[in-house]
């Protein structure tokens, strides 16, 4: 994509700020990255944005390279409320929206951009912590995978050795919710995980290797010496610092070179927790031969999802994007149920 495509002005100045200033704080934010970066092709075309015709559209829509069904919707929305306002004002040449008609999601899910998957499979999960030298990097994708987060990834790091109930498969997490406020859960593990293996190994390692165990001739030393304490990821005894719990960046630090390694740049903890929902609604979609309301509670209880006031679990977005059946068979293959 052209970097003239991101400018940051607003092209036919005077109409875009007419149509912006009853906006709340919000919506005119997220509208105007939109028609900011329309103004390369409205330069390019010689017209405002609310006179494109439909292939005048669908270049935009392509140039703003959406990645999900939620981000074609964030991108198309302000561009059909400009053009509807625009044909109120009296400023478009016709009274016709080209975008009116084809709002569908059949129409929508053409723009998603496929360079880049997001979803990882439960194969390509084991594929990269297989490769690991270092059990706490693969612990970490394998945590969040299964379900671990919590507040600046304290589940992961408020982990200790006795957590772990080996014998019944079971964790004890803890989340830092606020200052002083902790909330526990109990996770049950399914028999085929070896998630519990996996943090007693960690738990076990007392050094790190560096560069994923692979020398470095500018090294004085290819191993780091960790801090040792009950907790399962620990950092490096460099200080004083982190004698106990280890801060967040640690978990940041472990995907960043883990990716780096890997050649996976869409290797974050939102996408491998997504990735990990995903396998469960699959395992769920397997056994029952159904993905429904019952098997989506199960999936946000199982990942800590939040309810709201009136007790449901908000996921839309989520089913929208990737945590349904057409999905499943995509990285799953068809036939799963």
């Amino acid at each position: 994509m052209s970097n003239q495509t991101y400018n940051d002005y607003l092209y036919n100045k005077e109409q875009k700020e007419r149509f912006l200033k009853d906006r709340t704080f919000n919506t005119r934010e997220a509208y105007s990255r939109v028609l900011k970066r329309a103004s390369s092709l409205e330069e390019e075309f010689g017209k405002d944005l609310y006179n494109f015709n439909i292939s005048e559209i669908e270049l935009l829509i392509n140039y703003l390279a959406p990645t999900t069904l939620s981000s074609v919707q964030s991108a198309t929305s302000p561009i059909t409320v400009y053009i509807d306002w625009a044909i109120e004002q009296g400023l478009r040449t016709d009274n016709f929206n080209p975008l009116s008609t084809l709002i569908d999601r059949e129409y929508l899910e053409k723009f998603i951009d496929k360079s880049n998957e997001l979803i990882f499979s439960k194969d390509d999960i084991d594929d990269i912590t297989g490769r690991l030298t270092n059990r706490i990097d693969a612990a970490v994708i394998q945590c969040l995978f299964e379900g671990l987060m919590g507040k600046k990834y304290s589940e992961l790091l408020n982990l200790t050795i006795h957590d772990i109930n080996e014998n019944e498969n079971r964790l004890i997490l803890t989340n830092d919710i606020d200052e002083g406020h902790k909330k526990k859960r109990v996770l049950m593990l399914d028999g085929d995980s070896t998630l519990i293996k996996l943090l007693i190994q960690t738990f076990e390692k007392k050094i790190y290797y560096k560069n994923n165990g692979n020398p470095s001739p500018n090294n004085k030393s290819d191993i780091i010496n960790l801090v040792e304490n009950d907790y399962i990821f620990r950092a490096a005894a460099l200080g004083v610092k982190y004698l106990g719990k280890a801060d967040s960046h640690l978990v940041l630090r472990k995907l960043r070179l883990v990716a780096d390694w890997m050649g996976q740049p869409h290797l974050t903890a939102t996408n491998i927790r997504n990735s990990g929902m995903l396998y469960y609604a699959y395992k769920l979609y397997k056994d029952r031969g159904k993905l429904e309301k019952e098997e989506y509670d199960i999936i946000c209880e199982r990942f800590d999802i939040k309810m709201n006031s009136l007790g449901y679990y908000n996921i839309s977005r989520q089913k929208n994007d990737f945590l349904n059946v057409k999905t499943i068979e995509k990285i799953y293959g068809k036939g799963t149920s």
